[in-house]
């Protein structure tokens, strides 16, 4: 009687936590760059009535085919923000994180962990996924959802031998690469499995199968092999300058995201010590758990796969050590209970900590609206624009350039945004990035493509470099940016 009373409080606790858990690193209202580039896609698919199959919202020059790869990402959020507003966005992205976390509940019961050590491990694992959650909204959660979900599938077939289980990774594969480039991870889970499993003498010949079939269906895409050309391009290509994708070690160095890097060691360190002291037992999980760690070293954006894998695979581990444990010392039974109390009264000051920055919610409840700050986004330079009826074409900073198409298509057009990847080609990349950074021959892409306004940083190296040409003048500044207009353009546009 007294254990059960135990077990309860131990739920009952440890619900309580996780819940604050959520709130705390979930609940945010500040929105991501990209979202701005995806419902700009599904506005121009829905309202508009055709799909872009070039690029209509820049006047550089741009590849021939856009390929890209969230496409269906928009063509979900436009009318859901349309018809539902920022509320609608935001119920949309708790559910999946929801079912995210729901499914990776289920693979640990069924990998057989306790609820009670399911929950603390998964508790553990959030706090590296939820970086990939923030700010609202990406399309990763769909890999997020579909990685889990992907891992369910293939334990269904491996420990109940029902081998056409894995049939449903081929229609997940199709949603998943339309929404979403991460779909390599649910591929390269399966080659992991086959790897795995085929190592520790036990069948892997479905996975195989399944691998081939799931490479194949992904040709089920608005721009067939073109799409595979697209994926393989991007995966192979450096990106010095978007955070990131800078290592773990790197961020360190610069002092940022550190928290995370170090619980993301400490896991690390923490999960190969374990499978390793279980021997052969766990090497399909071996092979998974060192995949995913050594992504995450390489790319932070890649840590959260750690949290997943972690939240799934650990718990069943763990269980077993603890009944070998509580046998041994009868005293475990009686203390397990501490654990989700500790995590509650970290939460706590950790919450009221954290709730100081203006991106974290301090509310006991979700947050329903999104915002776009006026120390992220340009607002106050578009606002001049449209008080002064400015129309033309933008060379801003590329995190901004979709937030700008957003707002201002079909009046302006942009140099570079956050699509640079997918849309401009290399020697056009190379000039922008020479310009914002104010290198050698910055000039080039000032001087090259029809510019009619400059939108750029505040304080920056390339804002003082604009201040001494004679072209072209600044009209607005604020804390944040500065924006320069061509001084043959002035004039038409305030009197327009």
């Amino acid at each position: 009687m007294r254990e059960k009373m135990f077990q309860y409080i131990n739920i009952i606790v440890i619900c309580i936590g996780f819940y604050i858990l959520f709130i705390f690193l979930f609940s945010r209202s500040t929105v991501d760059y990209d979202i701005w580039g995806y419902l700009s896609f599904g506005r121009v698919y829905w309202e508009e009535g055709y799909f872009p199959y070039q690029d209509i919202f820049a006047y550089t020059p741009t590849k021939p085919l856009w390929v890209y790869h969230e496409w269906l990402t928009g063509v979900i959020l436009y009318p859901i923000l349309k018809y539902l507003g920022p509320a609608g966005i935001q119920l949309f992205r708790y559910t999946f994180i929801v079912l995210t976390i729901y499914i990776m509940y289920l693979v640990a019961i069924k990998k057989g962990g306790t609820p009670l050590v399911s929950l603390v491990c998964i508790s553990v694992g959030l706090i590296l996924m939820s970086w990939g959650y923030t700010p609202v909204m990406r399309a990763q959660i769909f890999t997020y959802l579909f990685f889990p979900l992907s891992v369910y599938i293939l334990e269904t077939a491996r420990k109940d031998k029902k081998w056409l289980a894995l049939l449903w990774v081929l229609p997940i594969q199709i949603l998943w690469c339309n929404l979403h480039g991460g779909f390599l991870a649910g591929l390269g889970l399966i080659v992991l499995y086959a790897l795995g499993d085929g190592l520790s003498g036990k069948k892997f010949f479905p996975f195989v199968i399944t691998f081939i079939a799931a490479s194949l269906v992904n040709l089920i895409n608005p721009y067939g092999f073109e799409y595979w050309m697209y994926i393989i391009e991007a995966v192979s290509m450096p990106r010095p300058g978007i955070s990131e994708w800078f290592s773990v070690i790197t961020y360190l160095q610069l002092k940022n995201y550190v928290i995370p890097s170090v619980i993301f060691i400490a896991v690390s360190i923490f999960s190969l010590l374990v499978l390793i002291l279980h021997g052969k037992k766990y090497l399909t999980e071996l092979v998974i758990f060192t995949a995913v760690i050594c992504l995450g070293y390489k790319h932070i954006r890649h840590t959260i796969f750690l949290g997943l894998v972690f939240g799934m695979f650990m718990p069943g581990i763990l269980s077993g050590m603890k009944e070998v444990a509580t046998k041994k010392w009868p005293l475990m039974r009686r203390i397990t209970w501490v654990t989700p109390i500790l995590l509650v009264f970290f939460y706590f000051p950790a919450n009221y900590f954290l709730s100081k920055k203006p991106y974290v919610s301090a509310s006991v409840l979700p947050t329903f609206s999104i915002s776009a700050p006026r120390s992220i986004f340009p607002v106050g330079a578009l606002e001049w624009m449209g008080e002064n009826y400015f129309e033309g074409n933008i060379l801003s900073l590329f995190q901004w350039g979709q937030y700008i198409i957003w707002s201002t298509h079909p009046k302006c057009k942009v140099a570079m945004d956050g699509r640079y990847e997918t849309i401009y080609p290399e020697h056009v990349q190379k000039e922008y990035f020479d310009f914002a950074n104010g290198r050698d021959g910055w000039r080039i892409f000032l001087n090259k493509y029809p510019h009619d306004a400059v939108l750029i940083m505040a304080k920056t190296k390339i804002h003082l470099l604009m201040l001494k040409e004679p072209l072209w003048e600044k009209v607005y500044s604020d804390g944040l940016c500065v924006l320069f207009i061509r001084k043959d353009r002035k004039e038409k546009s305030v009197n327009k």
